[in-house]
């Protein structure tokens, strides 16, 4: 969940090391706050905002790339966890944002495949005894089926977006912020891999998983994979899990990515304090998330700043 309004991306190659190579991508004209992203089959990405609930694309790969508004979803002012349910067909969370709740939480479905610019978007469930749903993933085994994290409630609702279906799966105090905590977000980041959804926790500055069948139903109880080393400045945010090498890359709002062995060991591997990517950007930025393309050369990371899109 953000904390610093506006926002940037950017894009690092990679080939599992990154490289400290940028340059700017694109520049919002005004302040927009993007929340997460998603990958569309043909590269594009997919950007949920607190924008009145707009949902924008961006083209990375093409010289002088803009953000375009893909749809406006009824009866949300803020957009959070977007996660793929099927081939161009995503589900979205939408709400009204107030102080660290949020009212009216909606899982909405957008789906490219009648229309690749112009998405089909329906509404699957209202969730009124949500509070704070953050991060979602859908479940490998089942991809209609979504998990999503309540940052409030400490837990994790699971969603048939096929039904409409609405259901807890399952509480853990691990997935609530502490009673005294100054930020009170707790689950934020959620994805799936290998048996497990993991999970970053703001408040308890932890990176964490808990395995789960292939409906999403807790079957052992939560491993703490790493805490961090210093939580004065910033906290981790949205990662991407590679299980099959053993490794987390995670956002960190000091404008810094984290890689995390899932063995625990942790350090920074581009960016922290008020180093910008070797951007000469003005302001500090903050990095919010990450995705992977299909592409295994290409991270895309969300920064927030001062609309700065940068590659």
């Amino acid at each position: 969940m953000r904390i610093i309004p506006t926002l940037a991306l950017l894009a690092i190659a990679a080939d599992w090391a990154v490289a400290l190579e940028s340059t700017e991508l694109f520049h919002f004209s005004t302040s927009v706050d993007i929340e997460n992203c998603a990958l569309r089959p043909n590269g594009s990405l997919l950007l949920t905002t607190f924008d009145q609930g707009r949902l924008y694309t961006l083209d990375p790969s093409v010289p002088n790339a803009e953000a375009e508004l893909v749809a406006a979803l009824p009866g949300a002012t803020a957009l959070c966890g977007i996660a793929a349910i099927d081939t161009d067909k995503f589900a979205v969370i939408g709400g009204i944002r107030g102080n660290y709740s949020y009212t009216n939480e909606t899982i909405y479905t957008v789906d490219f495949n009648a229309n690749p610019t112009t998405p089909t978007v329906e509404v699957v469930s209202q969730i009124p005894n949500a509070i704070m749903l953050n991060g979602m993933a859908a479940l490998p085994a089942h991809p209609h089926v979504v998990l999503a994290g309540d940052a409030r409630l400490g837990a994790v609702f699971r969603i048939d977006t096929d039904t409409g279906n609405v259901e807890i799966a399952f509480k853990d105090p691990l997935l609530t912020a502490p009673s005294n905590a100054s930020i009170p977000i707790g689950v934020n980041g959620l994805k799936i891999a290998g048996g497990y959804m993991y999970f970053t926790n703001t408040a308890r500055e932890i990176f964490a998983r808990v395995p789960i069948d292939g409906f999403g139903q807790k079957t052992g109880e939560i491993e703490v994979i790493a805490a961090l080393n210093n939580a004065e400045s910033y906290n981790w945010d949205d990662f991407v899990v590679l299980d099959d090498i053993n490794v987390a890359y995670l956002a960190q709002p000091d404008n810094a990515i984290a890689q995390v062995s899932l063995d625990g060991e942790q350090k920074i591997i581009v960016g922290g304090g008020d180093d910008v990517f070797e951007i000469g950007c003005v302001g500090r930025l903050s990095c919010t998330g990450i995705v992977v393309s299909n592409i295994e050369s290409d991270f895309t990371v969300q920064l927030y700043g001062h609309d700065y899109a940068i590659r």
